[in-house]
């Protein structure tokens, strides 16, 4: 992607997220989740200085840090999340891949549910930046639950996200971050319950017809999809559950290769 496309891409990601910052924690229970939040503060361990909540969003993460204590901070590309996050803990708005932030500046960096929309390379390097030697990075997103049910997800992730710039199972994010001098260190996997109908009422970026198109592969997808994901209706609504994967890494800059 050239820096024109970059800039072209940006500004759509911001227009987004810019349009469903208002009802962005009714969207899914995955944002406001209390036991997936928790595993990301348990994973960072005890508060030891500052951490920077990275794409934070409405900042539920950077509210739970904050709470254990640690001194946060928050990134977000969409100025109307930032207004959000800002009211709990400082937020800059800029792009995670190239932080406002100085060289070493951080014990803790945690990044979730956004890396499917990000120059990976650039961010991962970004972060090795602002980290301090031996630092914290933890990253976590919605995966598929194995190889089998990869390709069907990967298909209702494209209809829905037209901006989506990779898929990712949870052994290439492994991989990802090894490549970049990460090294993982604890794993967590943990399933939310979520509602397609309502994740599709809450998506104003994309026609009638496309959000009915999302639940009509939930709700009609394959077998090994549906008993996976236990796919049911109830009163109307497609309901399923997200596999999450939680990845703890360190960064030592002697590993990057």
């Amino acid at each position: 992607m050239d820096q024109n496309d970059a800039g072209i891409f940006g500004e759509r990601i911001k227009g987004q997220f810019a349009a469903r910052a208002e009802d962005f924690e009714v969207s899914a229970n995955w944002v406001c989740d209390a036991r997936l939040i928790r595993a990301h503060v348990e994973a960072a361990g005890p508060p030891g200085g500052e951490a920077l909540d990275l794409c934070c969003g409405t900042g539920q993460v950077g509210r739970a840090l904050k709470a254990a204590g640690w001194a946060v901070k928050g990134l977000d590309l969409c100025g109307e999340m930032a207004a959000v996050s800002s009211r709990y803990f400082p937020v800059s708005t800029g792009a995670a891949e190239a932080m406002p932030f100085a060289s070493g500046n951080f014990q803790l960096v945690v990044c979730r549910q956004s890396f499917q929309f990000l120059n990976v390379p650039k961010v991962l390097a970004e972060i090795a930046r602002v980290l301090v030697p031996g630092g914290t990075f933890i990253l976590s997103l919605t995966v598929p639950f194995c190889g089998e049910d990869a390709g069907w997800l990967s298909k209702i992730h494209h209809v829905k996200q037209p901006l989506l710039l990779e898929f990712y199972t949870a052994q290439e994010l492994v991989e990802v971050l090894n490549r970049a001098g990460f090294s993982v260190v604890a794993t967590q996997e943990f399933r939310v319950r979520e509602s397609v109908t309502q994740w599709m009422r809450c998506a104003p970026e994309l026609n009638a017809g496309v959000r009915a198109q999302v639940v009509d592969l939930v709700k009609n997808a394959p077998a090994v999809y549906k008993s996976w994901h236990d796919v049911q209706v109830t009163d109307g609504e497609v309901l399923e559950d997200w596999n999450w994967v939680v990845l703890k890494t360190v960064f030592h800059p002697q590993d990057k290769g």
